[in-house]
């Protein structure tokens, strides 16, 4: 890109006001024939100084400084620096009045002394037509526009201006809101009225012109249109004089939606309805009732196994619904800064608020080798309901039952394991899993966070979890063999791990993906091991030596996103570490001997996800 110097940009600057000089000057003798006689030579030299002067003043465009050019034609140079123009002073000298706005104020308010003043030998009538002719001239292609400046537009003439914008949301008294409370071993709920926060806000100020007006940021709660109309929102734009009744002030609605447009009378006071977004929930497949699922479909042990949820997926954020409102007007007073054209951008949540409850029970006792049908763990309890009305719970319901499913397909791939390795002989296992059973209540629902300047968008969220993620007793029994001798192994696995969490976000601060994500607790419960030497034919004997590693039963369990980003999951993982164990032989002949046996590696029993 081409950049030009100082002294080359103060020297095209001088070359372009010259050019607009010597227009204007051709100009003065048809218009100020009497002025222009007394200047003769010097008229150029006139004209330069009224566009330097205007210059200093920030009127930058060619219009805006021809304009002041005819000012200094009936007043005299400079005189909005001479006493009794203190008027001119005031409006040159306002830094909340545009150019075009200050320029149009000189014309009127010279026009009106110049009516009080008959004897002053101008006639409002001269003075008019002569701002017009240099205007004309100006925005025309004999005089090219400053370097600052753009090509002459067309100016406002006629004082259209509003004296004020409101905006406001209507009566919130059809909102409710969820509400726990822990009681005992039970949660209380409560649908409560919102004490919302009214939103009215008023621009009567003008801003500095060429300062960066960002939009008013307005967050509305509402129900899609199916759901009919309960908030409404109000625009009012106060209006002193317009230009033309049946076309200022003019207010547009821009959506995804469309657009609508307000002209005139209708535009100075709107009452519109307001609907959020309608979501689109894809057909699911139908299913029928939650049961044991086949092991073919279980897939390999400790492989993720998750159930999504379409609808009533923990804390779904969903997009707002933007509406972009514009009110305008030509933008001109006779006296004062003008309010200008005002904007604002709508940003419209869904209201729905969402309760969901859980209360797991502990899984049945199992054992492997299998002996008999096998207990089936207990459906849990779920209620979903989106404002006050319950909606259906199979997919929460058959996720949670699929926990159960995974840990005894993984405890089938590891007693298989322990079979194919032949390490422990005739392995036995006794589980009584007690993972994630218990009590959970959330709610969750948009809300706004309301300043003196605007408000934004918030997802509420409060949480009450009492659940035993994992109180698992695991017994693993077998004989070992090795050098000749023979031994019962029993192991042990006791623990318990809680999860707890009383969550209360009523506030954008702090965000809720970190309120969320401290609701986890992991857990490692180490195995104990007994060790019995049996009796055999021969001499040897063996003990447990110093030095085993019996491995420990691992896992996590919480919230955490979903992948795709639409809310958030319980999780349960659970895996074993590996077990080695130390053994000591003594033999009559080779004396004292030790050696390590590794009973199984590192295995993962469960990767579950729901939600």
């Amino acid at each position: 890109m081409l950049r030009l110097t100082a002294e080359q940009h103060e020297w095209l600057q001088s070359l372009q006001r010259e050019r607009l000089a010597q227009a204007l000057a051709r100009v003065l003798t048809v218009q100020w024939p009497v002025l222009a006689a007394k200047l003769g030579d010097r008229g150029e030299a006139f004209v330069d100084a009224a566009l330097l002067q205007a210059q200093r003043h920030g009127l930058l465009e060619p219009v805006h400084a021809a304009r002041y050019v005819n000012l200094w034609c009936v007043w005299g140079p400079a005189f909005d620096d001479k006493p009794g123009f203190e008027w001119a002073t005031e409006i040159l000298r306002d830094e909340h009045r545009p150019p075009g706005v200050k320029v149009q104020q000189l014309a009127l308010r010279s026009h009106d002394e110049l009516t009080q003043r008959a004897a002053a030998g101008v006639k409002p009538e001269q003075f008019d037509a002569a701002d017009a002719a240099l205007e004309a001239v100006a925005a025309g292609p004999e005089a090219a526009p400053w370097i600052e400046g753009q090509a002459g537009l067309p100016q406002p003439r006629q004082v259209c201006d509003m004296t004020a914008f409101d905006i406001a949301l209507g009566d919130q008294s059809w909102r409710q809101e969820y509400r726990l409370a822990l009681s005992g071993g039970a949660v209380l709920v409560n649908r409560a009225p919102v004490a919302a926060e009214p939103q009215r806000y008023r621009t009567d100020t003008p801003p500095l012109p060429g300062a960066e007006v960002a939009p008013r940021q307005i967050a509305a709660l509402a129900y899609p249109a199916s759901r009919g109309h309960k908030a409404w929102l109000h625009l009012r734009c106060a209006i002193d004089t317009v230009c033309d009744a049946h076309v200022h002030p003019r207010v547009e609605f821009k959506s995804d939606a469309g657009g609508q447009v307000f002209m005139g009378m209708p535009a100075r006071l709107i009452k519109s309805p307001l609907h959020a977004a309608e979501e689109f929930i894809p057909p699911k497949a139908r299913t029928g009732p939650a049961g044991p699922t086949p092991a073919a479909q279980q897939g390999k042990p400790g492989a993720p196994v998750t159930t999504p949820v379409t609808e009533g997926a923990l804390c779904r954020e969903r997009p707002p619904r933007y509406v972009q409102i514009t009110a305008c007007t030509c933008g001109l007073r006779r006296a004062g800064a003008p309010l200008g054209t005002q904007q604002a951008v709508l940003s419209i949540l869904p209201a729905e608020q969402w309760f969901a409850e859980f209360k797991a029970l502990p899984q049945p006792t199992w054992q492997w080798p299998q002996q008999g049908a096998r207990d089936i763990a207990p459906p849990p309890l779920v209620r979903l309901e989106r404002d006050g009305q319950p909606l259906p719970v199979g997919a929460w319901q058959q996720g949670f039952s699929r926990l159960g499913e995974a840990f005894v397909n993984g405890m089938d791939g590891w007693y298989q394991q322990l079979m194919r390795e032949e390490v422990l002989l005739s392995p036995r296992i006794e589980a009584v899993p007690q993972l994630l059973h218990g009590l959970a209540a959330f709610t969750w629902g948009a809300r706004e966070a309301v300043t003196a300047e605007g408000s934004s968008g918030f997802l509420r969220a409060q949480l009450i979890a009492r659940l035993v993620a994992c109180a698992t007793e695991l017994t693993v029994m077998g004989e070992l063999r090795h050098a000749g001798t023979h031994g019962r192994v029993r192991l042990l696995s006791t623990g318990r791990a809680l999860l707890e969490a009383d969550v209360m976000r009523e506030q954008p601060e702090p965000a809720l993906a970190e309120r969320l994500m401290a609701v986890k607790t992991t857990w490692s419960h180490p195995f104990a091991v007994e060790f019995d030497a049996l009796s055999h034919t021969g001499l040897s004997t063996v003990s447990e030596a110093p030095g085993s590693q019996p491995g420990a039963l691992v896992g996590e369990a919480g919230l955490r996103p979903r992948p795709d980003g639409q809310g958030w999951q319980w999780y349960l993982k659970l895996a074993l570490l590996p077990c080695t164990l130390s053994l000591r032989v003594w033999d009559p002949v080779r004396g004292e001997q030790t050696a390590t046996r590794t009973l199984w590696p590192a295995i993962t029993l469960v990767d579950w996800s729901a939600g």
